[in-house]
């Protein structure tokens, strides 16, 4: 039923480079990030087991050639549907079990007022700086992300929270068939706990629906109570989970 949303998270954190294999895409950036370094095997048909063990080893060796290692991104939408159970029988774990969460914007509740909100509608500097600080991102990283998001052509917000004027949060919605995507979303570590990353938030899923969203989706790691707990409040509802598998752990 939300294959669609799949789809709509490879074109919203999109990558430098897609390969299709079999109807498999193979997704790289440099390394930056697993959702754009990874297998997504949303496409196919059920294959014999050999003829599913040679692909596996295509696409390792794409990897292999692009000096990385394999990363497969899990589903409820796999394809073939016992690839999960052919990988861990690879040697692959599982690590980094995530959510994905759905918000009609509908009856989205009202922006707060008690920080300093900015958002822009290109990719600036100033909202790099913010994230490769907050983040703690390396250059290459930095340079990564510029890039794939400086060649998308999709609807980008990046936003921007303040405290006495320094940036202590920010985010990145990203919208496509009427669903804005949220990514990116960080709050210094010192100042955490203080509505930040919630007046944050609505005032990005606000923008997105004035610029016509009418769902919000995010997608995040189990581990993070923290960032869970702050979706659950604001009316995010799970629509269904996924993980990545690793060659070792």
């Amino acid at each position: 039923m939300y294959k669609s949303i799949e789809e709509i998270t490879l074109n919203t954190w999109p990558a430098e480079q897609s390969v299709l294999l079999n109807g498999w895409v193979l997704r790289t950036a440099a390394g930056y990030t697993k959702r754009a370094n990874s297998v997504n095997p949303l496409y196919g048909t059920e294959s014999s087991h050999a003829d599913l063990t040679d692909q596996i080893k295509l696409a390792e060796q794409y990897y292999k050639d692009a000096g990385l290692k394999p990363v497969f991104k899990m589903t409820p939408y796999i394809q073939p549907a016992n690839l999960d159970e052919v990988l861990a029988d690879r040697g692959y774990t599982i690590v980094e079990p995530s959510s994905v969460r759905i918000l009609d914007l509908e009856g989205l509740a009202a922006s707060e007022l008690r920080f300093q909100v900015q958002i822009q509608e290109n990719l600036t500097e100033e909202w790099l700086n913010a994230f490769t600080e907050l983040a703690e991102l390396s250059v290459a990283n930095r340079s990564t992300l510029t890039r794939m998001l400086s060649a998308s052509l999709l609807q980008q917000g990046y936003i921007l929270l303040f405290n006495d004027g320094v940036p202590t949060a920010c985010g990145l919605g990203i919208i496509q068939n009427g669903y804005i995507g949220l990514f990116d979303i960080i709050t210094a570590t010192d100042q955490r706990r203080h509505g930040m990353a919630k007046q944050l938030l609505l005032a990005l899923l606000h923008w997105g629906k004035t610029q016509g969203a009418t769902t919000a989706f995010l997608q995040v790691v189990q581990a993070n109570a923290g960032a869970s707990a702050l979706y659950d409040k604001l009316g995010f509802k799970e629509i269904y989970q996924y993980w990545y598998r690793v060659v070792g752990n």
